[in-house]
């Protein structure tokens, strides 16, 4: 067999094999590339968009933010203008709503309550408000297809409607104050080469526990009438009367240079009306004035003793006044206070039957007929300045019936009386006897069904002072006391964002 010898050609073979191996491994790494730049444009334009929506997120959260900031400076302004109306208050003639440290802590409790609904309210305004440019696409750089835009607003911790947040609802607000914080959801779009990225962020809005900071206070130095709450038996029978008139008293309490409690002593012709119109007229209250008087039938009458109306005035009369005994049943609205001991042969009858609340007190009373019809009535007996044998004596029948309390010091009296009277006495309706002891002593009703009745008609006072004041005297004193205006602290915001 004849082999071939003749090798032209294979070169042109090999040569045309290599070209096509080239050829493919060029096209490999070609399309490898094509694929990753195609890979790195997504990448790119994802990041792009990451990053605008990332930008629109610290936009709002800043915008938040900021708003945030002014809106504790408007609640911090109207704080002061509230705490200030406190310290009007204590400089006003009448200190009614502000003379006791109770009503002053009530009243900037309320002032606390209405700025945390303030400041609650303003920021759901804020909200919506955002809530109407969700969609609305913002273009960071004008040079780039990227922008981002806020798609949704919501509140996350409490449950509402769509209503109760347009129109800012007191019952939502009352809701969110009563959570302690305000959690609202935003989510932003950012979009670059129309390759859309969401993100989800958290605001946190903690609503303080308090808008007042007790630890951070401006005072206030204000002489005010308020309470005594120690108030002891001499703030009642003085040991030494005053000597002071009644129209120099009231030139002093005007001028602002008396101190509490305001006495004074009315002589000649003078008229208890007409001095209490000077001091209502002055816009003073005659419940701080202890008025002495020398003839009560003269001071205190007028044509006649009928139902004398003393706006509260204290009125101390002699125990040998015999015009002011006879005529106990005429007061109306005030306090009959009687420095010694009321003795008659005769009734006591029909105390109070003009239904007009009035005090009677009295250091002993020793009455030889009945006391009955005792309504709208309180009887004090606080015995005299030393020892435990003051009188407390009814002869008769003793009675008390409505609204009518009889009111004792059981360390001063005679236990003998004391004895008697837990035996005798009738109490109903809404009766009361009220007894006070600085020594542990008790009072208790004998007799029928005794248990029953003195828990339902006797009451032990725990202090003097509770024990005047429950039986219709309020000792007042002027008291200097700092009044504290609390200032508004700062609130906590935090952000936090999903990827």
């Amino acid at each position: 067999m004849k082999s071939v010898k003749n090798e032209k050609g294979y070169a042109l073979v090999v040569v045309l094999l290599l070209i096509v191996l080239v050829l493919g491994i060029s096209a490999t790494f070609i399309s490898g590339s094509l694929n990753n730049a195609k890979q790195e444009k997504t990448v790119d334009l994802s990041n792009q968009s990451v990053a605008a929506a990332e930008m629109g997120i610290l936009y709002y959260s800043t915008d938040f933010e900021r708003s945030l900031d002014q809106i504790k400076q408007e609640v911090l302004n109207q704080t002061r203008l509230e705490l200030d109306k406190i310290v009007a208050c204590l400089y006003a003639s009448n200190k009614d709503a502000c003379d006791t440290s109770a009503e002053r802590t009530a009243w900037e409790q309320n002032i606390d309550r209405q700025m945390k609904q303030l400041y609650v309210k303003k920021i759901l305004i804020k909200i919506n408000e955002l809530i109407k440019i969700n969609g609305t696409q913002t273009a960071p750089f004008t040079s780039t297809q990227s922008n981002y835009a806020p798609q949704t607003w919501k509140l996350m911790n409490v449950a509402y409607t769509a209503s109760e947040l347009q129109t800012v609802s007191n019952v939502l607000v009352d809701r969110i104050v009563a959570k302690g914080k305000l959690e609202v959801k935003m989510d932003v779009k950012g979009t670059s080469m129309s390759s859309p990225k969401t993100l989800n962020s958290l605001f946190t809005v903690n609503i303080p526990a308090s808008f007042l900071n007790k630890g951070e206070v401006y005072n206030v130095g204000q002489e005010i009438i308020a309470g005594k709450e120690d108030a002891a038996y001499q703030d009642v029978f003085k040991l030494t009367p005053p000597t002071q008139s009644c129209d120099a008293l009231l030139t002093s309490v005007i001028a602002g240079t008396a101190r509490a409690p305001f006495e004074c002593k009315m002589t000649g012709d003078q008229k208890l009306a007409t001095f209490i119109a000077k001091v209502t007229a002055a816009g003073k209250n005659p419940m701080d004035f202890w008025v002495h008087v020398d003839d009560f039938q003269r001071n205190v009458c007028t044509s006649n003793c009928n139902s004398i109306d003393f706006l509260g005035t204290n009125v101390v009369v002699k125990a040998t006044d015999a015009g002011a005994s006879s005529n106990m049943n005429n007061l109306v609205n005030g306090n009959l206070i009687i420095n010694g001991t009321l003795t008659t042969g005769q009734n006591m009858n029909n105390l109070g039957k003009n239904m007009s609340k009035q005090t009677i007190v009295l250091k002993e009373m020793y009455i030889g007929g009945n006391i009955k019809n005792l309504f709208y009535t309180n009887l004090m007996i606080l015995g005299k300045d030393t020892g435990e044998d003051s009188r407390l004596h009814v002869v008769g029948q003793f009675q008390i019936d409505n609204y009518t309390h009889l009111c004792m010091d059981i360390d001063r009296i005679l236990p003998a009386d004391l004895e008697r009277l837990a035996a005798t006495i009738e109490v109903t309706n809404s009766g009361r006897i009220i007894y006070y002891s600085a020594v542990g002593k008790t009072f208790a009703l004998t007799g029928l069904d005794a248990a029953n009745r003195t828990k339902l008609y006797v009451a032990k006072a725990a202090s003097y002072g509770e024990f005047l004041n429950n039986c219709g005297i309020g000792i007042k004193s002027t008291q200097t006391v700092p009044i504290s205006s609390p200032v508004v602290i700062d609130t906590d915001f935090d952000f936090e964002v999903d990827y």
